[in-house]
């Protein structure tokens, strides 16, 4: 009578090898996980091994079958697979940034991927739902953007992609080179040139000399363009104008003093 004392391991998911040790068991012709069952890949009088197949999250029993006797059965807990579905950010600059990851099965993550840019750090789960990780620094861009898959991966194994909504798309710094025309009044449209000037949120005329920002309409922008028109109420005087995107705020510039007349 085939006999079973031991699983390893005692929790796992799906695609695992489990090993079964016991006696009795060279004639094993099935392994059933409740209700479900599977082939065994090798049997010996001791020793069984199967791959867990899919089954649903939390205690399950498992027993083998040898002709028409089953055995005893033993206590193995399945581990669903986590299922990332959505970040608390979808973009940031090129620095390592905390952001925070939601789905389900997060319990017991041990590590969040972006892409081919590597792992995260700092990660701390909240909840079965939600944690926090520090995507690491991205390297040298060869677009503007990058985008990147984020997975979690736990007990219960690696996520699969799920597309945009957990994707994290890299910024690189923007810069601003030169305006044209660098001189006008009020309500005048200023070409600023520069890289990186995608995704654009905001483009401010400050004093040379200090001073409070004043905000710009704007249009028009593409990777290395944006136009913008001074705003009104400014005094005569020299600005620098700068650009905001997910990748930060162009640093001043000689390129980038607009004198308003």
């Amino acid at each position: 009578m085939p006999t079973l004392t031991s699983l390893t391991p005692a929790q796992s998911h799906n695609g695992i090898t489990l090993t079964l040790t016991g006696t009795g068991l060279s004639g094993t012709t099935k392994v059933n996980f409740g209700t479900k069952s599977v082939t065994p890949a090798t049997a010996t009088a001791t020793t069984v091994t199967v791959v867990i197949p899919v089954l649903c999250g939390g205690q399950i029993p498992v027993s083998v079958t040898a002709g028409t006797t089953t055995s005893n059965s033993l206590a193995f807990y399945y581990i669903d697979p986590p299922q990332p579905t959505a970040l608390s950010s979808g973009t940031g600059p090129a620095a390592a940034t905390t952001l925070s990851v939601f789905g389900s099965g997060l319990l017991t993550a041990t590590g969040v991927t972006f892409g081919a840019v590597g792992a995260g750090t700092a990660l701390a789960v909240v909840s079965d739902s939600e944690l926090t990780v520090t995507c690491p620094a991205h390297g040298a861009f060869t677009t503007p953007t990058d985008t990147v898959d984020v997975t979690c991966t736990t007990a219960g194994g690696t996520s699969i992609p799920l597309g945009a909504p957990t994707q994290y798309t890299y910024y690189d710094v923007p810069t601003v080179t030169s305006l044209s025309p660098t001189s006008g009044g009020v309500g005048t449209d200023t070409t600023v040139t520069g890289t990186n000037l995608v995704s654009v949120s905001s483009v401010t005329f400050t004093p040379t000399g200090g001073g409070a920002s004043v905000e710009a309409n704007f249009s028009s922008f593409s990777a290395t363009s944006v136009v913008a028109t001074v705003p009104s109420g400014l005094a005569a005087g020299t600005y620098d104008v700068q650009a905001t995107t997910p990748g930060g705020q162009t640093a001043v510039v000689a390129g980038d003093v607009f004198t308003v007349t």
